[in-house]
């Protein structure tokens, strides 16, 4: 008779069951909040990258426009610029991202592998439109005193 009872007992399987689902709605809830700070560092990662490329490339515009600058008012004085060079450096990673910077002669492009993106303007009828990698960190601006044109050389 008692094992009877025993057998149409349900009182564990409410305890059981009520288990489960509080371990289960835990979980989810847990996975939710680690997802979203996820979300939250990668958004955050892309505005720092976003205000690193605005100051490194109007650091870079203000060194192109200067050497610009330069060789004109030297030439309107009717002398010559045989040399002028600017060495600069580059970070090798931006928020552990590496990226590349895009100059034409109307704008320099910021450009990182996860995406992120950043336009400076700018204006240079001389500089020749190149690509440069952060890999190669060390680069230097060089005057062309025969095509009167600034180049990017490693």
């Amino acid at each position: 008779m008692k094992i009877k009872k025993l057998l149409t007992n349900e009182d564990a399987v409410s305890v059981t069951i009520g288990f489960i689902l509080m371990f289960s709605i835990t979980v989810l809830v847990f996975s939710g909040i680690i997802l979203s700070f996820y979300t939250l560092l990668d958004q955050s990662r892309e505005t720092a990258m976003r205000a690193s490329f605005d100051i490194l490339g109007s650091g870079f515009a203000a060194r192109v426009t200067s050497m610009d600058t330069l060789a004109n008012i030297t030439g309107s004085y009717e002398g010559t610029v045989n040399e002028l060079e600017y060495d600069f450096s580059i970070p090798a990673s931006i928020a552990g991202e590496s990226y590349s910077i895009n100059v034409t002669r109307e704008k320099i492009f910021l450009d990182a592998e996860n995406d992120a993106k950043a336009w400076i303007p700018f204006n240079s009828s001389d500089i020749i439109n190149e690509e440069i990698y952060s890999n190669a960190q060390d680069y230097t601006l060089w005057y062309d005193n025969n095509n009167n044109t600034i180049k990017i050389k490693q």
